[in-house]
């Protein structure tokens, strides 16, 4: 099985900078994607991956020639046996970005976080859906919406935990990286690894001149590899804070 875990993409062309050449090799057939919302307690979030997110996702990946039969959407209101069978069924499952607390919690009362588990395809989730792939969902108090220290159990499929949009171009971490209306902290980072164990930090950071720095992890079958575009940065917390 591949997964992908992502903090983010260039928006403007996800898959055009070779990312997308990889998943076309992946894939065994294109009959059929799943995506799965990523904040299903925000109407307007879910509105907003219906309306735009979904549809330009399709579009990207007709662009670098992956076009799919079938095109399904997991939200809040799905039928729960519909929601199981479109995963049996998926070639590619794409857990969106949002809140991985409440993604999650609709996965479990959809009743399809085994069905996750046993899939055999190709696999990728975004920010929200990267954590909810992970060992642990590790939520630092950041914003208002997450005030607080908050580690809960993911789908741990490959024994490593994801810390989306560390937004620096240095090489070192920060004291603080500040994200739109989050405040990432250094020691709180340190903080959870202590607690918890290493994971990884990665960016999906947007320079002045338009181009983004990226960094992705692929797992091959349990084989854990590291994707860059630009100058995309991974970084390992361990105690420590280093770039990987």
């Amino acid at each position: 099985m591949i997964r992908y875990y992502c903090s983010g993409f260039d928006y403007n062309n996800p898959f055009g900078h070779g990312l997308g050449d990889m998943i076309k090799k992946e894939l065994k057939d294109t009959k059929s994607i799943v995506f799965i919302v990523g904040s299903p307690k925000k109407e307007e979030k879910i509105k907003k991956a219906q309306e735009e997110k979904v549809p330009s996702f399709i579009d990207h990946f007709k662009k670098v020639g992956i076009v799919f039969e079938s095109v399904h959407l997991i939200t809040p209101y799905t039928d729960m046996l519909s929601a199981k069978k479109w995963i049996d069924n998926a070639n590619f499952v794409m857990l969106m970005g949002g809140n991985p607390i409440d993604q999650k919690q609709m996965c479990v009362n959809l009743d399809i976080m085994e069905n996750l588990k046993k899939f055999n395809g190709v696999m990728m989730g975004y920010s929200a859906g990267a954590m909810l792939m992970s060992k642990y969902i590790i939520i630092t108090p950041c914003s208002e919406e997450y005030p607080n220290f908050q580690i809960e159990e993911g789908l741990n499929f490959d024994n490593i935990s994801i810390y989306p949009h560390c937004n620096t171009q240095l090489d070192d971490i920060p004291d603080e990286i500040i994200v739109g209306n989050e405040v990432y902290k250094k020691e709180d980072l340190i903080k959870v690894s202590v607690k918890y164990g290493s994971f990884y930090l990665l960016q999906d950071y947007e320079k002045e001149d338009g181009t983004y720095e990226i960094s992705l992890i692929k797992s091959n079958d349990g084989k854990i590899e590291y994707y860059r575009e630009n100058n995309g940065r991974i970084w390992k917390v361990d105690n420590k804070i280093m770039l990987y």
